[in-house]
């Protein structure tokens, strides 16, 4: 075991927005979260991540013992599961992950993308959340078939139903084509069910923190370096323009309504053909 947090591992890189929201936003969980009238503050958002966990764990079928958790993050909803009397297995691609579990958590950690994993045992239940957007269709569900035949796929992720050329229509599978590939594959569909609005409270919040906070902030970086070194700024801008663009699509990603006229955050149960 390390104390060095690493920043690669044979390729695979640290996800730095991450360490930002495990390290400095403190969260254990990095979720949407499913929210009630809970407060409009991070130890809200923290109730409506437990809840969401909760309601997660309360889709698995009677019979799920074994468990593969893709894209674990801190280990949060891992070790729940461990808690709650299930064999539970992590994967993840972020060197970071594996710190935290080494570090925190008593479960058994893959570092690898899903699409390359070689599994050495059979799983009940295959865990995608918020993992799912990252594995190509077309990978995917071959990779949980030789995880967990004859088992179950659990994801709760958000997918696209209205592309409109922007950002937002950037991530997340497309849910149709989603439906098709499944189904193609042999999946069953069991059980859905659509979150989206208790969700996208998360991003509310995460608008409101970016407002108060970091807007404000860059503004009067911009104002300042502007006003003593006007050519210096015009450099920066644009030698940054790109940064730039980016930080200008993010801050669009964090439009709750857009969100919702673009995508549908759901919960699918699947059972995977033996």
């Amino acid at each position: 075991m390390t104390s060095k947090i690493p920043t690669e591992i044979d390729g695979l890189r640290v996800n730095t927005a991450l360490r930002f929201y495990h390290e400095i936003l403190g969260l254990e969980q990095l979720h949407y979260g499913l929210w009630d009238n809970d407060p409009f503050t991070m130890e809200g958002l923290k109730v409506a991540q437990e809840r969401y966990s909760d309601h997660l764990i309360s889709y698995f079928p009677e019979s799920v013992k074994v468990v593969l958790d893709v894209g674990a993050g801190t280990g949060a909803t891992s070790e729940k599961l461990k808690n709650k009397g299930y064999d539970v297995e992590a994967l993840s691609p972020d060197p970071y992950q594996q710190y935290l579990f080494n570090k925190n958590r008593d479960v058994k950690f893959h570092l690898a993308k899903f699409q390359e994993f070689k599994p050495e045992k059979k799983y009940d239940l295959v865990l995608m959340s918020e993992s799912c957007q990252y594995i190509p269709m077309d990978q995917l569900f071959g990779v949980v078939k030789n995880c967990a035949t004859g088992g179950y796929l659990l994801i709760n992720d958000y997918f696209i139903t209205h592309p409109d050329n922007t950002a937002m229509s950037k991530s997340g599978h497309n849910m149709d084509a989603f439906y098709k590939e499944a189904e193609k594959n042999g999946f069953e569909l069991i059980k859905e069910e659509d979150i989206t609005d208790q969700a996208a409270v998360s991003l509310d919040l995460a608008k409101s923190w970016m407002d108060r906070y970091l807007v404000p902030s860059l503004d009067l970086v911009g104002y300042s370096i502007g006003r003593k070194h006007p050519k210096l700024m015009k450099l920066l801008t644009w030698l940054f323009r790109k940064k730039i663009k980016q930080y200008h699509d993010d801050m669009m990603l964090l439009d709750s309504e857009h969100f919702k006229r673009v995508k549908r955050y759901k919960i699918l149960l699947f059972k995977v053909p033996a």
